[in-house]
């Protein structure tokens, strides 16, 4: 930014503090589409009207805000910014934002993580990245390894989260192949499999897909809200079935936080999710 108005933005604030409520600002307008009062942006960021006054008209000097019809909106600008992030980034910043928490989610969980997304072709899940257990006993996977859609836990998150008409088309005529003596291929079974996934937030296999793997993944949403990936844990059957709940839990986490660093804003809640 150059010239006064934009100066306002830090002059106004105190450092560090007032960045951070610039960026706190950015990110509930992007929640906000159909634009946000000030008294609501205060209320919601326990902040000052004034304060918040002060760092809105900064932004919309430089267009990263707009006001109309007393609510405040995201300006130009900081569509034109998002654009640029994106247009960076092939697979539109998922394998970039991904690869961290995956690292991270492997770490805490002491576990194999993965990202899948549905093939082209939607005929199977495909790894894009993968953060190996260190563990002697573990699941291994490679990037770019195609995965069975009705047995694997990725594969119901699709079915449960993706918009008709595919899910019942694919439940309807797709050869359910059994890979383990565990394989669901009921029709009606996986139906109703795949409407506690969409309950739940989160799909359970084990060893449907892998004998003796128990397989745990989440959704994860674009900023359009369309499901775009799964996170995927996968870990050995006796190591994992006793803190299944605990993973799990892990799992939808990290699901969320993927999901909102891919510009994914849910109607926020007061109460936060555990």
């Amino acid at each position: 930014m150059d010239g006064g108005a934009g100066n306002a933005i830090l002059d106004r604030g105190h450092g560090p503090r007032s960045v951070a409520r610039v960026l706190q600002l950015l990110d509930r307008l992007a929640g906000a589409p159909q634009g946000a009062s000030l008294a609501a942006l205060a209320q919601a960021m326990d902040a000052p009207k004034t304060t918040l006054l002060g760092l809105l008209r900064g932004l919309a000097a430089e267009g990263y805000a707009v006001q109309a019809n007393g609510v405040w909106c995201l300006g130009p600008e900081a569509y034109g910014l998002a654009r640029a992030i994106l247009a960076g980034q092939q697979d539109g910043g998922l394998g970039a934002a991904g690869r961290p928490l995956l690292e991270r989610l492997a770490e805490e969980t002491g576990e194999s993580a993965m990202l899948s997304v549905l093939a082209p072709d939607r005929s199977a899940m495909v790894y894009t990245e993968k953060v190996e257990s260190r563990t002697a006993l573990r699941f291994s996977a490679s990037v770019g390894d195609h995965r069975p859609i009705h047995c694997t836990a990725s594969g119901r998150v699709m079915l449960a989260y993706l918009p008709p008409p595919w899910p019942e088309e694919f439940l309807g005529k797709a050869r359910l192949t059994p890979l383990t003596r565990t394989s669901v291929t009921d029709r009606r079974s996986l139906r109703r499999i795949v409407a506690e996934v969409r309950a739940l937030g989160y799909a359970v296999t084990l060893g449907e897909a892998t004998e003796g793997v128990v397989g745990i993944a989440a959704p994860v949403f674009d900023a359009r809200g369309e499901v775009a990936a799964a996170i995927v844990l996968a870990a050995p059957l006796v190591r994992a079935q006793p803190k299944l709940a605990g993973l799990a839990r892990q799992v939808r986490r990290a699901g969320r936080e993927l999901s909102h660093q891919m510009g994914y804003r849910p109607a926020r809640r007061d109460k936060k999710e555990e």
